[in-house]
């Protein structure tokens, strides 16, 4: 490879460990806010995207024993971000979801953020906000694949 192509990778990559470690300061700072700690944030914000998932299902996709996901649901549950329901196609299964009312909360927190990354996009066109999507949902399963790899040793 070029000298330019190995700078260039090494800002990347110093670009995505800067994020990286100030995501983790912003999930942070939000869960101290609210009330929760930074793992039960995020277990929260998989319900949320996901729309409702499994406790077995959130246990692999975070890592989390299926001992510690049960506590970590039980304090979003407690602390009125989550709820269980039954699965109306499996009456075995119990899915998680999110309470809609008790999540206008974090909305109102993360509103200035998303406002700002919003603006942020504006500097760029469809076609490269398309590139940047797709760089970070690959980076997103390399990732999730090491950190599986690190739980499977």
């Amino acid at each position: 490879m070029s000298r330019e192509y190995d700078e260039a990778a090494a800002r990347l990559t110093d670009a995505l460990r800067k994020s990286s470690a100030q995501a983790l300061m912003v999930s942070h700072s939000v869960a101290a806010k609210v009330g929760l700690n930074m793992t039960d944030l995020e277990c929260l914000d998989i319900i949320q995207m996901s729309g409702s998932v499994t406790a077995g299902e959130l246990a692999r996709r975070t890592g989390l024993s299926t001992g510690a996901m049960t506590t970590a649901i039980d304090r979003l549950v407690r602390a009125g971000y989550a709820e269980r329901q039954d699965d109306a196609n499996d009456r075995r299964r119990v899915l998680v979801t999110t309470r809609a009312e008790h999540m206008q909360t974090l909305w109102q927190i993360y509103a200035p953020l998303q406002a700002a990354m919003e603006a942020l996009y504006e500097g760029y066109s469809q076609d490269e906000l398309r590139t940047i999507a797709a760089f970070m949902e690959r980076a997103v399963t390399v990732s999730a694949t090491f950190a599986r790899s690190l739980q499977a040793e």
